[in-house]
């Protein structure tokens, strides 16, 4: 398949440029706080619910499962809508579902997993679909990551300020308030229509056919490299899953600390993440090896994996930090470089839909991989097996991703 980059026509105005990157980053910000808040409430919100606070690895699943559809839809969607009615729709969708969780009935809190996948699931193709349209290709890899370090930047905040609103207010007020900001976004994104969502389709089918959604995974698919890294994406996803879903509960229970220590915890790893997402595009651009980076950071997410797995108990605080900062940094700060890349390699005016349609494999890997993660901490009762494996899928996908370096590749 012949490449194209999608940036390289992209007008040169940096007013839409900067308006962009600021809009969309807060909003992947704001929708990744909404779409990993059942993990973050999971220790108090169990008891209520009636449930075992590992089983929220259940709910992780369903998330992404549904997210898989709604994120390979959100391409096509993006087009016919607008990527900016999409967003909205899709902060919207997220704020039913806070607002379904936080009624603390078990039925409704499990709707809303349903319902997360649905909002959230869409929103990186069509803020794909806007960058790939401002951004110079000299920038590419930057700036999909600055918009992508919305997403450690939502773990960290989530982290750092649900355990204590919790403990002042309550888990259902703190679910039902991520609501009402999710809605208070919506609406004041409506002035960005104007900029972004002149190229819109008027006429037509809202949602997409099954040949819409399959047509750019088989293109996707077709492209040897692309092919390879979306394997390995989905060891990196499941990674990522693994820290943003497990880490309180190991910190809680595994590691033996208070709630507000396990949420730092997760803070300092996702916080790292914002860092290394910046950092890993801005260096990717400037070798102009992004393949490289990728390869590096499935190396150095093995060892951090590693790392996790042998935490013990009585650790000092800044030792488990320092774990949390490796981890984070690269596990969490991957994805930004690889979104790039989808967009680089897809056609003309399609970036939205190829980032999309690679998010089948992005999304599989959590969906496939909490509920795995339970079955071996209901097997052993050890937190530290799931890190070690996952570490070792990490390292496999790594060396994978050196050998197309190998073969010249960039």
């Amino acid at each position: 398949m012949a490449l194209t980059t999608a940036a390289t026509s992209a007008p040169v105005d940096t007013r839409l440029y900067i308006i962009a990157v600021l809009s969309l980053t807060a909003v992947q910000m704001l929708s990744t706080i909404a779409f990993n808040i059942g993990a973050v409430l999971a220790p108090v919100a169990a008891p209520d619910l009636g449930v075992a606070a590992d089983d929220v690895a259940y709910y992780v699943s369903a998330v992404y499962l549904v997210s898989i559809y709604a994120a390979m839809a959100g391409g096509p969607m993006a087009v016919r809508l607008g990527p900016v009615r999409l967003t909205q729709c899709g902060l919207t969708i997220s704020a039913i579902a806070c607002l379904s969780l936080a009624s603390g009935h078990v039925v409704l809190a499990a709707l809303s997993a349903i319902i997360l996948g649905l909002g959230g699931g869409p929103l990186t193709a069509a803020s794909s679909q806007i960058l790939a349209r401002v951004t110079p290709q000299r920038l590419s890899n930057l700036t999909f990551s600055i918009k992508q370090s919305g997403v450690p930047l939502g773990y960290a905040l989530a982290g750092a300020l649900i355990p204590i609103s919790v403990e002042l207010h309550g888990w259902q007020a703190v679910a039902a308030a991520i609501a009402v900001i999710c809605l208070m976004t919506a609406l004041a994104l409506q002035p960005l229509r104007a900029l972004y969502d002149r190229d819109g389709v008027t006429t037509g089918r809202l949602l997409p056919t099954f040949q819409q959604i399959v047509d750019p995974l088989k293109r996707a698919w077709a492209d040897p490299v692309l092919r390879r890294l979306c394997l390995a994406a989905m060891f990196f996803s499941a990674m990522q899953a693994t820290i943003v879903n497990f880490t309180i509960l190991y910190g809680v229970n595994g590691l033996l600390l208070d709630y507000v220590a396990a949420g730092l915890l997760l803070s300092v790893a996702t916080a790292a993440g914002m860092v290394g997402r910046v950092f890993w595009g801005a260096l990717a651009d400037a070798t102009r090896r992004p393949l490289a980076m990728l390869a590096l950071l499935g190396a150095i997410m093995t060892l951090g994996g590693f790392a996790m797995a042998a935490a013990q108990l009585g650790w000092p605080s800044w030792v488990l930090h320092g774990v949390a900062i490796v981890l984070g940094g690269s596990a969490i700060g991957w994805n930004g470089v690889f979104i790039s890349e989808c967009a680089r390699r897809a056609p003309p005016g399609r970036a939205g839909e190829f980032v999309g349609a690679t998010s089948f494999f992005v999304f599989l890997g959590p969906v496939l991989w909490p509920v795995m993660f339970r079955a071996i901490l209901y097997a052993t009762q050890s937190y530290p097996a799931g890190f070690a494996i996952m570490a070792t899928a990490t390292g496999v996908s790594a060396v994978a991703i050196t050998g197309l370096l190998r073969r010249g590749e960039r």
